[in-house]
């Protein structure tokens, strides 16, 4: 699920002050997952791949177990995002690698 910068920069403040990672989703932000409020507070925003596969394997599971046809297509254009996500970041990297090999040759 998107976070605002607002609500991301919330949760790490309150993640500052001590709060746990549960008890900030459980309190504050109890429509979010538990991972979307930790990758906002200690990856800043920035997911890395392996946390990407994380959230799309739990939602992939919570879209397998759950009976609701709207939760379901709820889930599955969250999972949109998280996969274009990774193909985005994915053709990025190719660029930069291949401006390093070029630059390395010359």
């Amino acid at each position: 699920m998107e976070v605002s910068k607002s609500d991301a920069s919330k949760m790490r403040q309150l993640a500052q002050e001590g709060k746990s990672i549960a008890k900030i989703t459980e309190q504050d932000f109890p429509k979010l997952d538990y991972w979307d409020v930790y990758f906002e507070v200690y990856a800043k925003g920035e997911r890395s791949s392996m946390g990407i596969k994380h959230m799309i394997t739990t939602r992939l599971n919570k879209m397998a177990s759950s009976t609701s046809k709207s939760e379901r297509k709820e889930i599955a254009d969250e999972l949109h995002g998280l996969i274009w996500h990774l193909y985005d970041n994915h053709k990025l990297n190719s660029k930069k690698l291949l401006a390093i090999r070029a630059a390395l040759e010359e």
